[in-house]
């Protein structure tokens, strides 16, 4: 057999030398990716029998249709006719070599293939490689809530047994955890129903819903309440206070008429000034920009003419006392000033609830819950809402100014934890 090692800048051009030279017949004994510290190369070691080429092979490299291009001028040029193999009577059996190199042959695909699979992927596979993955996202996501609702059900199960809950409240409160309400408020809620037989969990429902209509406080929007106000909007950073004052302005002005007055306080971020003005350049809106007490008492100063005025203050880390102190001390020059905490819908609760104690002394009077198109689990609403015994005003649902914002309403957040999942 004779053998030979072809090498190009791609495992193609080095296969393509072999085809040229041996022939379709060549059997790849070995490919393998080399690397000389400035270039990338691949070594193909291929070979061929020249005595066996008759032989049953199946070679490497389909044969050219005759017919055609190169193949059909030089078949033109031989003058004596090749005659046709004879038919055998029997299937061949391979030689000792022959199924050596056979096998060397899938070893060396197999080695291939390894290694395709190892290498970064030509452009035209990566819609099958993207196909992949969303099917490997898909099957995680499907993992996960069905791991969920294995623990909801084993919730279920303790609550039965440790807490001494029927069938009927078992469920109720295996369905408001799951919804990230708080276990110790979960638990009050569910004991406070009584007078239900064990397994009227559709009853016990209604009976919670009714309750929580009745203990959710609402505050009516700040475009629909009389007199001339100003509301400072506060809250971590990331929570989406620059688009909510937005929604607002524009509700207040396109819808209720209202004349509107925007400030900033957030010179931290360049970014959310330009954003502001853009907004109010936009709505035609007067805006103020206030780095100081003094900045902020002549800014309010000058939009007196303005029923609403809404002030957008820096986002500030619930750990962080120096910069909330700031603020207060800041806000607490204009005694008039209303003020908002601005909180994201799937907040982790245990984060949530460090927001809402940072913040206390801030002494904010109503929340804006964003971001709510974003959470799964709306519980944790409920848990700062009746943590801080404050109202809620707005529920903002995406990004679009004015659109995507709503008034609070009780009836909208009962659903969403009492009808999300249904064990």
């Amino acid at each position: 057999m004779q053998i030979r090692t072809f090498a190009g800048s791609s495992i193609k051009e080095a296969l393509r030398q072999v085809r040229e030279q041996l022939g379709t017949e060549a059997v790849i004994l070995e490919t393998r990716q080399c690397d000389d510290g400035r270039h990338e190369k691949f070594e193909v070691r291929a070979g061929v029998n020249e005595s066996d080429r008759g032989e049953d092979v199946t070679p490497l490299f389909p044969k050219a249709d005759q017919r055609f291009g190169a193949a059909a001028y030089q078949q033109a040029e031989k003058t004596e006719p090749v005659a046709p193999p004879k038919a055998s009577k029997g299937k061949q059996r391979k030689t000792p070599e022959q199924a050596e190199s056979v096998t060397e042959e899938l070893k060396a695909l197999r080695r291939e293939v390894k290694r395709m699979t190892l290498s970064p992927q030509p452009a035209f596979e990566d819609q099958t490689n993207g196909q992949l993955t969303e099917l490997g996202r898909h099957l995680d996501q499907g993992l996960s809530e069905t791991t969920d609702l294995l623990r909801a059900v084993l919730a279920e199960v303790r609550c039965q047994g440790g807490m001494g809950f029927s069938p009927a409240q078992a469920r109720l409160y295996s369905l408001l955890t799951y919804n990230g309400v708080e276990d110790v408020l979960a638990e009050d809620m569910v004991r406070s129903l009584e007078g239900f037989e064990a397994d009227d969990h559709q009853g016990l429902r209604r009976a919670l819903a009714r309750d929580l209509l009745q203990r959710i406080q609402l505050a009516p929007p700040l475009s629909r309440r009389p007199g001339k106000r100003v509301v400072a909007f506060l809250g971590p950073t990331g929570v989406g206070k620059t688009t909510t004052i937005a929604k607002i302005a524009a509700d207040a002005t396109i819808r209720f008429g209202r004349k509107v007055g925007l400030i900033t306080l957030d010179t931290y971020r360049i970014a959310a000034v330009e954003q502001l003005a853009a907004y109010s350049e936009i709505m035609g809106l007067e805006l103020k920009v206030a780095r100081s007490v003094e900045e902020l008492r002549k800014a309010i100063a000058a939009l007196a003419s303005c029923d609403l005025i809404l002030i957008d203050s820096a986002g500030r880390n619930p750990k962080d006392e120096r910069a909330l102190t700031e603020l207060g001390d800041l806000l607490d020059g204009h005694r008039a000033t209303d003020r908002v905490l601005c909180l994201a819908a799937g907040t982790n609760p245990r984060t949530l609830a460090e927001i809402t104690r940072a913040f206390s002394p801030l002494n904010y009077r109503e929340l804006v819950i964003t971001k709510m198109d974003e959470c799964v689990g709306h519980g944790s609403i409920l848990n700062a809402h009746l943590r801080t015994d404050r109202p809620l005003t707005y529920f903002t649902t995406g990004q679009r100014v004015p659109e995507d914002i709503e008034p609070a309403t009780a009836e909208r957040l009962v659903r969403l934890i009492l009808e999300q999942w249904n064990p």
